[in-house]
């Protein structure tokens, strides 16, 4: 992961907070490749020097936000970043 594109919906939407578009950007380029991202939350912190409770939280609230989508297919976890407007 070299950079983090971000449209401008998102960078000036007032439904999240910065962590969490710094979380989505992650998710983003992570699901670059296969359309979804399937990254553990430990993981995804690493990344970005963030508590696995953070990702958790912010994960919860880009769901509730309908920025991203998750899905558990065969026992991995598919997280989907939706289009933005």
């Amino acid at each position: 992961m070299g950079c983090i594109i971000l449209d401008d919906s998102i960078v000036k939407s007032n439904k999240i907070n910065s962590t969490e578009k710094l979380v989505y950007g992650v998710i983003l380029s992570l699901a670059n490749n296969k359309g979804y991202c399937y990254a553990s939350n430990d993981y995804i912190g690493d990344k970005v020097n963030l508590s696995k409770r953070t990702i958790t939280n912010s994960i919860s609230e880009l769901k509730r936000a309908n920025y991203i989508r998750v899905e558990n297919v065969n026992f991995e976890r598919h997280i989907y970043p939706m289009q933005t407007e």
